[in-house]
């Protein structure tokens, strides 16, 4: 048992996003046999030597709960084999923001955790020191143990727990292990829970079982816009197994006994639905409303070669591996939630604000995610449970089926691309992207100057934003508009390198204005072959990105056959900055590569009769095994500090694609997703 002193004191730390705020330190009491040391928010040690250590990101498979407890880990001079690592609960007042999204877990918590670690292991270096009758810059650490040479005295982390327990957490700063001297961080580790997910041990939010639990559906509008008249649910209360049927915000819940029940129950109820304002809405006429956003370029530089092209991307689905989903027990005073959330603190606040709890009395529980990719930011899922454990007096697990998620997202945004650019004796001298998104209503901004987000030298290069009307949900996509933009971009820079005459990899290498991407594509060259003449058949194209603190490039090797495009080599160079895990940097490479393969060549989300057409993977199409090239990843570390991982590896993907498509045919891909029988 471990009790905690009455009074708190505070470790202030450096938050994500550079935020400040406090993490209560509870220290146990000190005459207490076998306490554990608690030194902040994040870390544990229990005398029989386990070091717990609780991630506040969410993990929905890109290893960041592997990944922050490595850092954790590293600066505690942990035996990593002892190490337990746990996902925390949503908590902000505890762990301060847990939103996971942005590529910026590591990049915003390493700093932080790295703090956490080392304070911890200076209490327990003391609590050995102490008990020695030493000073404590004489002892060292390593693998769980501290270690004075000169008496030969050594002691476990264990060991030590209890008597550490009774210090106090040294204020300010401590001084980190450098990395020359890092045993953990760096190193090439499976994540902690690959047995549990490859064994199906793991806990996902559907695996999630609540006493007296019920299961329930709801019938959602089929027209964006649409409102529910009327229903009848005499049928569906007639189906074996069906307990209640009620209205909720999203449409009407079916709740039973079981996820057959609920889902039968849904099939024979009627519902009565005003199709609304959007009911002859379909994707021409958004794409019409899209062109119509043009404005005008701004003038190109006399006696210039000018470059038109213009671009267009489809909505996408996140089509996550597993379908929105959520637990919910409301209680008349309280509420705990099972929610595969990207923003668990969000959750609490959101599920606070609900239903008029005290934001304490709301307990958020996070299952591992089946895939995020930004949708699992939304709180709409959350909404559906807890509104329906309200109504059923219950705790209910609220379902989505494929149908539902997919007609029933936040969407990556339609877009169009206008773009124009200039080039005088092989060089760019001007460059305007005019980027309109299908979102909101109407608007117009002002051009960017500067390089406009290029990476690239142009002396006058502008960015033109704007909405065209849209009544279609949207929401944050893997890499957001990088997604759109930075693809239109790197498709765009190799028709101005064919106005140049230059080769597209050679331009961009001249014309890069970051040496880390430049040394990025100098090895994508050199891994690609890309001066080497090619097997008969094939073609190739390159494309390139820099965000989220890291760098990438990206050679895609294909070729053409019975009017199809056949995906043979992907090369993928990534300048990661720092890897903490080199396997999880591989990881999301390749996973970045697999979803700009299909949506470079497969899925797309179009509109008719104000809803969405597409319900399941027969027809929002994804890269299937027998789809998959070769991908080779191969990893740079050209910076201190870690980049993010999770969005950087997308956005050169579809760009090379369609570079290469054209490569092999002579014409230009102005859609997204490529269409040989669309090419200009």
């Amino acid at each position: 048992m471990t009790t905690h002193l009455s009074r708190r004191s505070f470790l202030t730390v450096m938050g994500v996003g550079g935020a400040s705020f406090a993490l209560g330190y509870y220290p146990t009491l000190g005459d207490e046999k076998g306490a554990s040391l608690e030194p902040n928010a994040f870390v544990r040690v229990d005398p029989d030597g386990t070091v717990t250590i609780w991630a506040s990101k969410s993990e929905m498979g890109q290893g960041i709960k592997t990944g922050l407890a490595m850092i954790v880990a590293e600066q505690m001079d942990c035996d990593w084999s002892k190490v337990r690592a746990l996902q925390a609960d949503g908590d902000g007042a505890k762990y301060g923001r847990q939103g996971t999204g942005g590529s910026g877990s590591t990049r915003g918590m390493m700093q932080q955790l790295s703090q956490m670690g080392a304070s911890a292991r200076a209490m327990l270096v003391e609590a050995a020191a102490t008990e020695w009758g030493v000073d404590k810059s004489t002892c060292r650490t390593e693998n769980g143990k501290v270690i004075h040479d000169a008496s030969g005295k050594s002691k476990s982390y264990g060991d030590l727990a209890s008597a550490a327990a009774k210090l106090t957490v040294p204020a300010g700063q401590v001084p980190l292990k450098e990395r020359k001297d890092f045993s953990i961080v760096g190193k090439p580790t499976l994540r902690v829970d690959n047995h549990d997910v490859v064994t199906g041990t793991a806990v996902y939010a559907q695996d999630v079982q609540v006493s007296g639990a019920a299961y329930g559906v709801i019938s959602r509008r089929p027209a964006f816009g649409a409102t529910l008249k009327s229903f009848d649910d005499a049928e569906a209360r007639k189906v074996p197994g069906v307990i209640d049927v009620f209205r909720v915000t999203s449409g009407v819940c079916v709740i039973g006994e079981n996820t057959w029940a609920a889902m039968k129950g849904r099939e024979a109820l009627k519902c009565d639905w005003d199709m609304g304002p959007n009911a002859a809405l379909n994707t021409a006429e958004l794409s019409k409303r899209l062109r119509e956003s043009v404005g005008e370029h701004p003038a190109m530089p006399e006696g210039a070669k000018v470059v038109d092209a213009t671009y267009d991307f489809p909505f996408l689905a996140h089509y996550t591996m597993e379908p929105m989903n959520c637990v919910a027990d409301v209680r008349a005073d309280s509420c705990t939630v099972w929610a595969p959330s990207q923003s668990p603190d969000g959750v609490q606040s959101q599920v606070s604000r609900m239903l008029s709890l005290p934001i304490g009395s709301v307990t958020v529980k996070v299952p591992l995610l089946g895939g995020g990719f930004g949708r699992r930011g939304a709180g709409d899922f959350v909404s559906d449970a807890v509104e329906a454990s309200k109504q059923a007096k219950r705790p209910v697990k609220l379902l989505w089926t494929r149908d539902d998620d997919m007609r029933n997202d936040g969407y990556r945004p339609m877009s169009h691309h206008a773009m124009r650019g200039a080039v005088i004796d092989g060089k760019p001298v001007a460059f305007n992207h005019q980027f309109i998104k299908a979102q909101g209503g109407s608007t117009r901004t002002a051009g960017t100057p500067g390089n406009a987000g290029l990476t690239y030298r142009i002396p006058s290069a502008t960015q033109m934003n704007g909405n065209a009307a849209s009544p279609i949900p949207t929401g944050a996509w893997r890499s957001v508009d990088h997604s759109q933009v930075s693809v239109a971009v790197e498709c765009f820079i190799d028709e101005m390198a064919q106005a140049a005459g230059k080769d597209p990899l050679q331009f961009r290498r001249e014309n890069t204005s970051d040496p880390r991407l430049l040394k990025v594509l100098e090895v994508v060259e050199e891994k690609s072959g890309w001066s080497k003449p090619l097997a008969t058949g094939l073609s190739r194209g390159v494309a390139c990105f820099n965000g989220y603190g890291g760098r990438t490039a990206h050679v895609v090797e294909l070729s053409i056959a019975d009017g199809e495009v056949k995906l043979h080599r992907v090369v993928c160079v990534v300048d990661c900055g720092y890897a903490i895990n080199p396997k999880s940097v591989e990881a999301q490479m390749q996973g970045a590569c697999v979803d700009g393969l299909s949506t470079a060549l497969f899925a797309e989300i179009t509109i008719e009769n104000g809803g969405v057409v597409q319900s399941n993977p027969l027809d929002y199409k994804w890269t299937r095994m027998n789809h998959m090239p070769k991908v080779e990843v191969y990893v740079l570390e050209n910076d201190p500090n870690p980049a993010g991982m999770g969005e950087t590896g997308y956005p050169g993907v579809p760009a090379a694609v369609a570079n290469a498509v054209t490569a092999a045919t002579g014409k230009r891909v102005r859609k997204f997703p490529n269409r040989l029988d669309e090419l200009v």
